[in-house]
């Protein structure tokens, strides 16, 4: 064990003092060679007598700790290197043996801080500091995994911006507060400020904030989702947004409840492409016609609170009677009673010809509907591709209108015209793929026949969910249609029948040897047991099975024991309860 001299604290020497001092020292020494004779326990007892005569030498401390250490006994041995420092705060070896002994107990991070303390304590001529700095350098290598180098100034600045392009919004802002040298760079890359979105801020965003954003694109992004604002500084936030020539696609979500205003500075906003107004901002149908009047690139407009005055008539005058570049249009409310088709003017061809997805959501307090008569005096809708209708109240001509283009209908509750029944007309849907209806009333075994086999539509998707005039016989039976007139329909992989009357485990063996390519089956609040869950899930380990389901929603199955999910979860079967 090398040790160099020792540093003795001596304060009016005595003889008594000097004879103590000569007997640490002997005893040191027979420690020292306890140590390299391996006997590691007569050493530590060694030094602990040698440091009862004198408590002072830092030499010692120095012996045990390492021996400590040779022991893995790293708390005493960090304990004697604190004593070093303590004792000798100008001596280099307390500090390198305290950084040392953090090491060997994987407290790198510590050792690295004491190795920059010492740095900072020890005087500058200091014979120790280079040793110090080598030993801190090498402890920084090893932190980084090898030589530590900033990615930013290695990579070339298009790999660099295409990596960080992969990063979200709130990535981006958080990789800001690294350093100021990352900071800097991000701040020149303007490509990754074109699209400022406020969606992941844990708190309020201040509006300087968003202001900051915009300075970094050069006024130049083209997309942004803003929400989490302090509502008093809307105003400010849309009149900076105003100032983005190239501002295209606008979601705003921020509770505004002055519409006159809000149309007054986004009227400005001449090139959008797209518009979404939260829940928050309240919009009086004339000021929705207004917007839609003015912005004529809109492609999509989303509308999420109409609201009007109860005593007056929504107004209709600045509603536009020709939208040709509208492709998808929301309109939502809550308001008794609804005006959609107050302002809307008719939905054909000739007023939006190349409307493409169209969702009216009305909500109510109390359970009403709202008269879906949309082209009135035009034989079909537009060219739809995804039709959403919400609290409707459609006609009996409602299927003869769909269009053969569309894809995805979806109908949730409403109602049908009184003593109507629903004409085919000779629409066969060839394009429909996603069925939905959701506590529909007039969805029973004509109705649904007529979309099912009538249509010859290529279902994948169909849910029946809390629709009550139809049973679990009727669907089934509708499925397996003896003349074959949709045979499409035996390639269904997601079906819904939630709440249907008489679903029970032999119904839903019936249901499953009827689609054999069932991948997605939602089950939820039927009277189903573990039985079902046992059929599917060792289907999945039957090499001689047809069907063989992926996942089963079973909300609201009371039938169902928990072993029975387990054991299902276990054979591969991914269920939701």
């Amino acid at each position: 064990m090398a040790s160099r001299p020792s540093t003795r604290i001596v304060r009016g020497v005595t003889s008594k003092k000097k004879v103590d001092i000569e007997q640490a020292a002997a005893l040191q020494r027979a420690g020292q060679n306890a140590y390299k004779v391996g006997d590691l326990q007569g050493a530590i007892e060694s030094f602990t007598q040698a440091l009862g005569a004198n408590n002072e030498d830092t030499g010692i401390l120095d012996n045990r700790a390492a021996t400590y250490c040779k022991l893995k006994q790293y708390s005493q041995a960090r304990a004697d290197a604190r004593a070093m420092v303590k004792l000798a705060p100008n001596d280099d070896r307390g500090y390198m043996r305290l950084a040392k002994v953090l090491c060997l107990d994987g407290n790198f991070d510590k050792a690295r801080d004491i190795y920059e303390y010492a740095l900072q304590k020890l005087p500058a001529d200091h014979q120790g500091r280079e040793v110090l700095e080598q030993l801190l350098k090498k402890l920084q290598d090893k932190l980084a995994g090898g030589n530590r180098r900033d990615p930013f100034t290695i990579l070339p600045l298009e790999i660099a911006e295409l990596t960080l392009r992969h990063f979200s919004f709130k990535q981006i802002v958080a990789i800001l507060r690294v350093c100021k040298g990352w900071n800097h760079f991000l701040g020149r890359l303007a490509s990754l400020w074109m699209h400022v979105d406020l969606t992941g801020a844990r708190s309020r965003v201040p509006w300087t904030s968003v202001r900051n954003y915009i300075h970094r694109s050069r006024a130049q992004l083209t997309n942004a989702t803003i929400t989490n604002l302090v509502s008093s500084t809307t105003p400010k936030v849309l009149d900076m947004l105003s100032r983005c020539p190239q501002l295209e696609h606008l979601e705003f979500m921020v509770l505004y409840d002055h519409p006159k205003e809000f149309y007054r500075k986004i009227k400005d906003f001449r090139r959008l492409k797209s518009l979404v107004c939260g829940a928050d901002i309240n919009l009086s149908h004339a000021c929705v016609g207004s917007i839609l009047s003015t912005l004529s690139k809109l492609e999509k407009a989303a509308f999420l609170r109409v609201w009007d005055n109860h005593t007056f008539p929504p107004s209709t005058s600045t509603w536009p009677e020709h939208l040709p570049n509208m492709k998808s249009l929301t309109i939502a409310s809550s308001q008794e009673p609804p005006a959609f088709w107050d302002v809307l003017p008719g939905l054909g061809s000739s007023v939006y010809p190349n409307l493409e997805e169209l969702r009216l959501v009305w909500d109510p307090a109390l359970p009403q509907s709202y008269s879906f008569d949309p082209v009135r005096e035009e034989g079909h809708l537009p060219p739809l591709r995804i039709l959403d209708l919400r609290g409707a109240a459609v006609r009996h001509n409602f299927y003869s209108i769909l269009p053969t283009s569309l894809e995805t209908l979806r109908l949730f509750s409403g109602s049908i015209q009184i003593g109507g029944n629903m004409t085919p007309g000779e629409n066969e849907l060839p394009n429909l793929k996603t069925l939905v209806f959701n506590d529909t009333p007039w969805v029973n075994r004509a109705t649904l026949s007529l979309f099912l086999l009538h249509s010859k539509a290529p279902l994948r998707t169909l849910h029946v969910n809390l629709c009550y005039n139809i049973n679990s016989e009727e669907f089934i039976n509708i499925l397996n249609d003896p003349d074959g007139a949709n045979p499409e329909l035996k390639n269904l992989t997601d079906v819904g029948v939630a709440c249907m009357l008489g679903m029970d485990d032999w119904s839903v063996g019936n249901l499953s040897a009827v689609l054999p390519n069932l991948k997605i089956l939602d089950l939820s609040q039927t009277r189903i047991t573990g039985c079902t869950i046992r059929m599917f899930a060792d289907a999945r380990n039957d090499e001689s099975a047809v069907e063989k389901l992926d996942g089963l929603i079973i909300k609201g199955c009371d039938g169902v024991s928990r072993d029975a999910v387990d054991y299902g979860r276990q054979m591969g079967l991914k269920i939701v309860t």
